[in-house]
């Protein structure tokens, strides 16, 4: 256990020196969140991460993790993946993309908007225009010999 508390700290060291994130307890548990958005957690069954996506599916299928939620309810589709101690070596890389999916989070969705008149021709359909101009230009040039 004394291992997998140190290797927290030394996560959590990181990611506030490196990435501006927050050391903090959230819920009486130790915490980091970046831009007031927590992505980890640390208590005695293992540490919890924030993921989505692939990476979400690949720390389910690590022995022993379990979805998670901060608040005990609703944690079987939520983002939060619970990896045990006995896998604390696999938390740096688990940590890592729970710092990539929180600051995704900040990050203002594009808003779709819509166009303004036809939307212009992709390249190739102006290499097939150009291609049959061109061939009607030799066309309209050809003579018939007698």
């Amino acid at each position: 256990m004394a291992n997998a508390r140190t290797r927290y700290d030394t996560i959590a060291e990181f990611m506030t020196r490196e990435h501006d994130a927050v050391a903090s307890s959230l819920y009486g548990k130790p915490s980091v969140q970046v831009n007031g958005t927590a992505f980890l957690f640390y208590m005695l069954p293992g540490m919890a991460f924030r993921l989505q996506g692939r990476a979400r599916e690949q720390a389910l299928t690590l022995p022993g993790a379990t979805t998670w939620a901060p608040l005990g309810q609703g944690g079987e589709r939520g983002p939060w993946v619970l990896v045990p101690v006995a896998q604390f070596l696999r938390w740096d890389r688990l940590a890592i993309d729970a710092l990539r999916y929180a600051q995704e989070g900040q990050v203002a969705t594009p808003k779709a908007v819509p166009l303004q008149g036809p939307p212009e021709a992709p390249p190739a359909a102006q290499r097939w225009r150009d291609n049959v101009k061109a061939l009607l230009e030799k066309a309209a040039n050809l003579r018939l010999l007698r």
